[in-house]
This record gives structure tokens, sequence and C-alpha cells, in this order.
């Protein structure tokens, strides 16, 4: 029995070992939180040097099954890069960690740390749109396929625990942390940059970069590990999961704009930055999607606080790529215009 073999076999048998139960009861249930977090606002708020982590203490409250108020204890730290800049946002996007013994038999049980993506400027209806928007595309990526993040929507109201700021109130969603994600996933987290397109297991690479030109989003690499995790399996195979849609063109925030080395003028304008495939090579693909697209759909056709016109422009830019599936030959023709380059 040579090398290879072998190592095979144990990798099959680490798969049919059992893993660990992850509870993550935030992600059973579709509708949105009420959710109430008390900190030192204004600090918080001020807190965009990217050079240095400052934790902030915080409260987090909401309403469980029954009725009742649950506290929990949290702490919070302002992340990102650009939503980050006081020029560009309002207000940052954050990460939120609790103990373990705190989540306990609370709904963030299983979640020690989660992103929680909030409107860039609470107070305007546009900027409102655009996180539900984002967090629309997470849903349809996950109806599409397992290798994804977990959503919920959530409701915030910021309360500042020196009384001296105005609450602040924004549509936001929790997202899965990463670490969480490879356990549910029975694989590890792969974080060398300089992976090519090759190292990738194809059928998962083929719907990220699809639904990737599907949104609009041209705003990933897998080179430079830019929006994109990397999980490798107990075989070895690695999987990317693409995260943070809101320069994609389905959102269409008035701050997007496409890389200037790239050769579009908007980021409405879909460009196809994967690998060269043939239309053989992509009918499972496609063929994914189009079994998929009524959930694909429901993910922004059924969430309500969408306004019907942004749920209008978003089905007419979708519009424009579904019957491209319905003719492979022509569409991979055009794939093969910029496709192959390393990303």
């Amino acid at each position: 029995m040579n090398r290879h073999t072998i190592r095979r076999i144990l990798a099959i048998i680490a798969l049919m070992a059992p893993v660990p139960a992850v509870a993550q009861g935030l992600f059973k249930k579709p509708d949105a939180l009420e959710v109430t977090i008390t900190t030192g606002l204004g600090k918080l708020i001020r807190d965009r040097d990217s050079t240095e982590r400052v934790m902030h203490g915080a409260a987090l409250s909401y309403k469980d099954s029954a009725g009742t108020a649950v506290t929990v204890a949290i702490t919070l730290r302002t992340r990102g890069h650009f939503r980050r800049q006081t020029r560009n946002c309002d207000f940052p996007p954050l990460k939120v960690e609790m103990t373990k013994d705190v989540a306990r038999k609370t709904i963030f049980e299983g979640n020690r740390t989660l992103k929680l993506a909030s409107s860039c400027r609470p107070s305007n209806s546009d900027y409102e749109q655009y996180i539900l928007q984002e967090y629309s595309l997470y849903r349809m990526y996950q109806a599409l396929t397992p290798w994804s993040f977990r959503t919920r929507l959530a409701h915030v109201t910021f309360q500042d625990s020196t009384g001296k700021s105005k609450p602040v109130q924004s549509w936001a969603f929790f997202v899965e942390d990463d670490g969480d994600l490879a356990q549910r996933r029975s694989s590890k987290k792969f974080e060398t940059k300089g992976a090519m397109f090759d190292d990738l297991e194809p059928q998962q690479f083929g719907l990220m970069q699809l639904f990737a030109y599907m949104a609009g989003n041209t705003d990933w690499s897998v080179a430079g590990l830019h929006n994109v995790t990397m999980l490798r399996d107990s075989v070895g195979t690695v999987h990317p999961v693409p995260y943070d849609f809101d320069w994609s063109g389905a959102v269409e925030a008035r701050y997007s704009f496409p890389d200037k080395s790239l050769p579009i003028r908007t980021v409405r304008d879909r460009l196809w930055r994967g690998d060269c495939r043939t239309a053989e090579e992509m009918a499972p693909v496609f063929d994914r999607f189009k079994a998929r697209r009524a959930s694909m759909d429901s993910a922004y056709t059924a969430l309500e606080p969408l306004t019907p016109a942004v749920k209008g422009r978003m089905k007419k830019y979708f519009d424009e790529f579904w019957p491209m599936l319905d003719n492979p030959t022509k569409t991979v023709a055009t794939f093969k215009r910029s496709c192959g380059e390393r990303n």
C-alpha cells in the first residue's frame, strides 16, 4: 500500500469521526431579531484607528421566545477598512465577542465571536437599504451552497451608557465566525496567500465565481485572500467561501466603484473574473443555479424591510443574468474574454 493510499484512508476515517455539535441557535430562525446594545457609544463611534485594537465593554439585550428579556455581557471592537474610515461612514462595522459561559443557554450559545454588519449611515434611508440588500445576497448564496456563512437579520438600537449621545438605530445582520463555519463543514481555515484557481475545489469555485458575476461583484481575490475565506477539508481540498457584497452591482451603493485596473466603468457592469472553462464544465454550475433560483429570488423578494423600488431594481438586474444560463456556449464565450487571470 503506497503513501498516497494510506493518506486517503486516514482522511476518510477523519471524516467519519464525530464533530462536536455547534448549537448556533442564532441562525435557526429567519425573522429579524430586535436587539439593544448598550455601550460607551461616543467612544465606540470615534474608534477608527485601524492600527490599534480597542475592546469596548457592552451589554446586549433581546427577548427570548417566551418574551423574557435576556442580557448578555459582550465586548465590541470596530473592524474593516473602507467602512471603518470616518470620511466614508458615520458608523463603523463591528465584531461582537462573548465568553462561552456568558453565551450558554442564550440564543448566542455556540457563537462566541460574530461579525455585526450595520448601516454605514444609519440616519440615511438609502444606506439602510444597502445593508438589507447585502444581507439578501448572503441569503442567496446560502440557498446555493452549504459552503457559505450563516446570517441573522437584526434591528439594533445602540444606547449610550453615559447618556451623552443619542441612541442610534440601524438594520444590521450577524455573520457566522469563520472558525465556526470551518467546524460546521469539518474543515480548517487555509490562510496562506497566493492560491491559484487550480488549487480550489472546482464545483465550489464555479458556484462562487458565477455568483460574483451574477451579483456584479468584482471586489474579491483568491490570491490575496480578499473577501474570500479558504477552508481545507480533511482530504486536503480547498473550498472558497465569499463574503462582503456591499460593493456589488446588485447593491449599487453610492460609495462603490470598480478597481481602476478593471475594464468596467461602474459596479453594475458585469465582469467574469474566474477561470476558463468549457460550456460542458460549466453545465453543473449552471444547473445548480437554475435548480435553486426560486430560493435565491425569495431571499430579496420576501424581505419585507426592502422597499418595492429596491426590490424592483434588484429584480431587473438579476433578470439580465438568468437568460444567460440557457445558452451556455454563448455565455462561456463571453467569460473567455476575461477569464484565467490569477486573482
